[in-house]
């Protein structure tokens, strides 16, 4: 197939679609007093619908095409979806909506009718995709059920690839980026039983290896400090730490212990089970088996690393949440890098690096303009080999935080920064 006249796909992660209702209203997220009625209408028994996914936006004026959900502020996708619009007009671009609350290969049956309809719309052979987050595991379940053989190149882009403990953060709490658990329960009643239902984040939890290199943990106990322990045992003011040996460490010395494998495939049983799949190892190992994908990972932002979860199986809470700098904010840069297996990757025949580590949080990686200018590149065929991955910062500890309002003030401070680096980019 010619690459370089191939339509352009974008698949969002998960929340990035706008969702509608029997009657064409919008739901997911209308920002009105129907804010109120969002726990009843997102549950997963009510079926909900997408629009736009037919239109190609390179041929509509920017008031006309479809970017997805709102964020925050604005819509995350606007500025990536533009760009390849300006840059691609003749080839095609379209949005890929789905209902983000069922499974990855549920949507994969979907965005096989979409690549098809695409391709026949545009009479080519092949369609480029690029994927945020979720839509990168969608590609790869894509894959295993269809094969490639109507794919040109693929870019995903903070693929959680082996998981990430941020999806059983926000099942449990309803922490969503700056809006507390408590407060998103009361407003919107999008309730843990409506979160923990959705099949998506069966997907999206900690695979075992991931698990293996970074198990959670149980409270067990605290220790009081006292004078019979050793100086290098007291503790300093100031934050909590972790302790690599596998005891954590705050106000006196509490310990926690490792889960078990066993214990953490029935906690995650428990919170998501209910008749959905759990997806506990990584099956997108055959993505990067193909010479024309490619991935952008976010680095150097503070992540949740791991979870203590408190000592009641019947009913797991979270209590401390440990964090490490090794990540985009939301996804680990083990998991997204598959432990190192991307490192292999190298460079394509243009010279371009098919993994990019880049220092942009997990939402703002679709705005990064190396990160546009990387993908543009690719697509065209020609070479970016200016553009390389930074350097990863190693010498930042792991520590941890209690769950609750410290969580809730670390991802408003996560927000506001992204605002400010979103409003720097021109």
């Amino acid at each position: 197939m010619t690459m370089t006249h191939n339509p352009v796909i974008f698949i969002p992660g998960i929340m990035g679609s706008r969702l509608y209702d029997q009657e064409g209203d919008l739901v997911w997220v209308e920002y009105s007093l129907k804010l109120t009625k969002l726990g009843e209408m997102m549950r997963i028994q009510n079926p909900l619908f997408v629009k736009n996914n037919e239109k190609d936006l390179a041929a509509l004026s920017e008031d006309e095409r479809e970017y997805g959900a709102m964020g925050a502020f604005e819509y995350p996708y606007k500025k990536i979806i533009d760009r390849l619009c300006a840059e691609f007009p003749k080839r095609g671009v379209y949005f890929f909506s789905y209902d983000f609350r069922q499974s990855k290969k549920d949507t994969a049956k979907l965005l096989d009718q979409q690549i098809r309809r695409t391709l026949h719309a545009a009479g080519a052979s092949g369609a480029d995709l690029i994927a945020h987050s979720l839509g990168g595991l969608i590609v790869s379940a894509y894959l295993g059920m269809f094969g490639s053989d109507t794919v040109g190149k693929i870019m995903t882009l903070a693929t959680p690839y082996e998981g990430t403990p941020d999806i059983i953060n926000t099942a449990l709490t309803g922490e969503l980026t700056y809006i507390p658990g408590g407060l998103f329960d009361a407003v919107t009643k999008i309730t843990r039983d409506v979160r923990t239902s959705f099949p998506s984040g069966s997907d999206l939890i900690p695979t075992m290896t991931y698990f293996s290199r970074h198990p959670m943990y149980h409270y067990t106990k605290n220790i009081p400090v006292n004078d019979e322990m050793p100086a290098e045992d007291s503790i300093p003011d100031g934050e909590p730490y972790y302790l690599p040996a596998g005891q954590i460490r705050d106000a006196g010395v509490n310990v926690y212990e490792p889960m078990t494998p066993k214990e953490y495939a029935m906690t995650l049983q428990q919170l998501f089970g209910d008749g959905n799949a759990l997806r506990l190892e990584n099956d997108s190992r055959t993505l990067p088996e193909l010479d024309r994908s490619y991935f952008a990972v976010g680095i150097n932002h503070q992540t949740i690393r791991s979870l203590i979860f408190s000592d009641d199986p019947n009913e797991p809470e979270i209590t401390h949440i440990i964090y490490d700098h090794a990540g985009d904010g939301c996804v680990p840069t083990d998991s997204a890098t598959m432990f190192g297996h991307l490192e292999k990757l190298g460079k394509d025949p243009q010279g371009n690096e098919r993994l990019l580590k880049t220092e942009a949080e997990h939402g703002a990686i679709v705005n990064h303009d190396p990160v546009i200018d990387w993908i543009i590149a690719v697509l065209s065929e020609k070479t970016a080999a200016h553009i390389r991955s930074d350097p990863v910062i190693t010498d930042k500890p792991a520590f941890v935080k209690p769950a609750g309002r410290q969580e809730i003030l670390a991802k408003l401070q996560k927000l506001m920064t992204t605002i400010k680096n979103q409003k720097k980019t021109p």
